[in-house]
């Protein structure tokens, strides 16, 4: 009985010591409760404003006080970089920040309530923000954010939205200084619904007039600069002016921005203006080749066939169906242009140079303004040409009389070659030559039988002398010819580099 009264005792004294251990915890407890439930209070503070403002707040309706009133908006642009322009569209697509700044009145809490809540950030589909939009859009994409949309509330209902938007626009470009050309493109912003009496549009220090600008050095991103374009001097002008419409009578604010691009030239200087130039270059070399050599068309033909080519390169360049055309493309046509008529020149010229082979003499009046002394000839500095100095001339032409004692034999040249029966009635050379050297004649010896002997011999030697005569004079004759062709293509030379000069300077 003892010892079970001794173990009863044991265990209320080891329950009474548990559920003094228990209650010292739900003391402690009891004590971190409060500063726990105070952190909660302050982390809830934000989420009970928001509900607050949220629970009757209506997004379509403007935050004004009365209606009368008007939504003072301040606006600010800034250009992150340009994405493209692409010329066979007119669309010009660049990304940039759209600062807006306004004031709502339904947004506007007590500090001191709030556990010194001054800022709230909110999604910008949930209030209401200014509807500017782009009007001269070019549908590309559907113009959102690059990011969500999220606006920076102050506690006295100053709303913050900045939005970085990707937007197409169109920009009708001017292509005739390709590849050395400058465009202005043209954003025109404004409100879709709201006139200038309902939402009142400005800039940041109340200007009328602000530059839009790039300014990679002080930008805390790494901007991607466009491998073709570039912004001029980093920035844009935006303006701001009135736009009164016949449907209402109140006029709408439109914002401008004018962007001025430039384009980087070095690729396609590379590409197709020096190639260009080159091969234009080549045209007045065609008349330096000899005109009786065929390789002057074969060297016009290949200049055709290399401006074919680069045509196609430059097709892929720009493109061929744009309203205005390149200057660099009417330097194309131009140079084959120039290259098909040195082509036809080039033929004329070795036609000319031939006509000494058909024995047909050069006019005195074209040798004297081509090969005279005070001629073109002199003026280009092609040098003289000596004549073949014709040593027979005056003996075929002259007349030879032989002497006999039945009085005077008359024969000339021209009638030497007239009569086709010379050599068939018996007018060879060895007979008489034979006679002659063996000492006697056809009429038995005597002075009058060696006179006989020695005229077909005579005769013979005055045709020799005719045909030398006549080789030289018909050399003469291909010479002046070939001299006038020579001419001709040194005057087209010097012609077509002027041509080539002023082409060049007035269209590339």
């Amino acid at each position: 009985m003892a010892v079970g009264d001794l173990t009863m005792c044991k265990l209320l004294t080891g329950g009474k010591l548990a559920l003094v251990m228990a209650l010292g915890a739900v003391c402690h407890c009891a004590q971190q409760l409060p500063n726990t439930a105070s952190k909660r209070g302050d982390f809830f503070a934000e989420e009970r404003l928001i509900k607050n403002l949220m629970t009757s707040y209506v997004r379509e309706a403007r935050p004004v006080l009365r209606h009368a009133d008007a939504v003072d908006v301040t606006v600010k642009f800034s250009f992150v970089r340009v994405e493209d322009l692409i010329e066979a569209t007119d669309t010009f697509g660049s990304s940039l920040f759209i600062v807006q700044i306004w004031k709502d009145p339904r947004l506007q809490w007590n500090v001191t309530n709030y556990q010194g809540v001054r800022t709230i950030r909110l999604p910008a589909a949930r209030i209401w923000v200014p509807d500017l939009v782009l009007y001269n859009v070019a549908y590309q994409q559907p113009p959102v954010s690059l990011y969500e949309s999220t606006v920076t509330v102050t506690y006295d209902g100053t709303v913050v939205l900045v939005p970085m938007l990707t937007l197409y626009s169109t920009c009708p470009m001017d292509l005739r200084n390709f590849p050395y050309d400058e465009q202005s493109c043209s954003m025109v912003f404004g409100s879709w619904m709201y006139t200038s009496w309902e939402m009142n549009v400005t800039f940041i220090a109340n200007q009328t007039e602000m530059d839009v600008v790039l300014n990679e050095e002080d930008s805390s991103y790494l901007a991607h600069q466009h491998p073709q374009w570039e912004l001029v001097d980093n920035r844009a002008r935006a303006r701001l002016s009135l736009k009164k419409y016949e449907c209402c009578q109140q006029p709408f604010t439109l914002i401008t921005i004018t962007t001025k691009l430039r384009r980087r030239a070095q690729f396609y200087r590379y590409l197709t203006v020096v190639p260009a130039a080159v091969l234009g270059l080549l045209v007045p070399v065609i008349y330096l080749v000899p005109s009786n050599s065929h390789d002057k068309t074969t060297f016009g033909l290949l200049l055709l066939l290399c401006l074919t080519v680069l045509m196609g390169i430059l097709q892929q360049a720009i493109p061929f169906n744009h309203g205005s055309l390149p200057r660099i493309c009417s330097f194309y046509l131009g140079t084959m242009i120039l290259t098909c008529i040195s082509v036809v020149a080039s033929v004329i010229t070795a036609n000319i140079s031939i006509r000494g082979g058909r024995r047909k003499p050069l006019p005195a009046w074209l040798h004297s303004i081509f090969l005279g002394r005070r001629s073109l000839r002199r003026i280009l500095c092609i040098g003289d040409y000596g004549p073949i100095n014709n040593l027979y001339a005056s003996y075929a032409s002259s007349d030879v009389y032989i002497s006999s004692g039945r009085g005077q034999i008359e024969e000339t040249l021209q009638d030497l070659e007239g009569r086709e029966d010379f050599g068939a009635r018996g007018g060879g050379v060895d007979q008489p030559l034979q006679g002659f050297c063996n000492g006697g004649g056809r009429g038995g010896g005597g002075e009058e039988g060696k006179v006989a002997d020695l005229l077909p011999l005579t005769r013979y030697g005055k045709f020799i002398v005719g045909k030398m005569a006549a080789d030289a004079t018909y050399r003469n004759i291909h010479q002046e010819w070939e001299e006038l062709s020579r001419v001709i293509d040194r005057c087209l030379f010097v012609a077509f580099f002027i041509l080539y000069i002023f082409t060049a300077s007035s269209l590339l």
